[in-house]
């Protein structure tokens, strides 16, 4: 018999609008997250409901990894999300409009671990997980922003959190296996709509480094006794906004040295 818990509960109404493609409604007084804690609690619960439909948890996106968005947010660090195995993709890929309340893209370098990342190796540093990590990509977060509009500043945080920061998938580029003289500092993103520039960033926007994103979850998974595991695909913060994707466009992200990746939306 599942116990029924208040971080269930809200889960189960969050779910059902995942389940619906259906815009989240704020949550009940009595079950709205009140802390980080609490919010990720939701997240846990809710995990277990999406993998029935999307698979087994297979990574991790970052989130807040700038400081304009931590300010935003009123944090000073990020937060993590769960990906999952059937939504990560390989570019090119094809979206479809209707399985998205408000789709939106993201320009991100992810990285996939060829080694586990145990708890007793923490606190790790940048060059501690570097050694883990056996390919890079250039990467789209797929995010579908549904998040109620009447909400403070700390409370669509807390909300952003419990929804699994509003990830959909993520579609990685080619893998890039000899990436260890790449200049990730300083390597230059672009991303464009219809071959029209929307945005651009550098690695150095995330954290100074896309790598520093990852070391704040190797630690921050090992806290909680669940650490990262050979194959996990890691996105480590966008360098450039959200973005929508309107129907019957076209997103084209590329990193310097990295490559690129496209997803149309049909």
């Amino acid at each position: 018999m599942v116990t029924t818990t208040p971080a269930r509960e809200a889960a189960e109404l969050i779910f059902e609008k995942y389940q619906a493609v259906q815009p989240f409604d704020r949550l009940p007084d009595s079950l709205f997250p009140k802390t980080l804690e609490d919010a990720y609690s939701i997240q846990k619960e809710l995990h277990c409901m999406l993998s029935s439909l999307w698979g087994p948890l297979a990574g991790y996106k970052l989130a807040y990894t700038t400081p304009i968005m931590q300010e935003r947010a009123g944090l000073d660090h990020p937060v993590l999300g769960g990906v999952f195995e059937k939504t990560i993709l390989r570019s090119p890929v094809v979206l479809n409009f209707t399985e998205y309340v408000n789709l939106g893209i993201e320009l991100e370098v992810g990285v996939t671990l060829g080694k586990d990342l145990t708890a007793s190796g923490a606190p790790y540093t940048r060059e501690t997980v570097a050694e883990a990590v056996s390919e890079i990509a250039t990467a789209f977060e797929i995010v579908d922003i549904r998040t109620p509009d009447d909400l403070t500043t700390e409370e669509r945080t807390l909300m952003s959190v419990a929804v699994n920061i509003l990830n959909s998938g993520v579609v990685l580029g080619d893998p890039v296996t000899d990436w260890q003289n790449l200049d990730l500092v300083n390597c230059h993103g672009t991303m464009q709509i219809n071959h029209e520039q929307v945005g651009e960033g550098y690695g150095r926007d995330v954290m100074g480094h896309p790598f520093e994103p990852l070391v704040w979850l190797a630690n921050e998974l090992s806290r909680r006794n669940h650490p990262l595991k050979a194959g996990d695909t890691v996105i480590t913060g966008s360098l450039v906004p959200p973005t929508p994707l309107s129907f019957a466009s076209e997103g084209r992200i590329s990193i310097e040295g990295l490559g690129e990746a496209v997803v149309v939306c049909a």
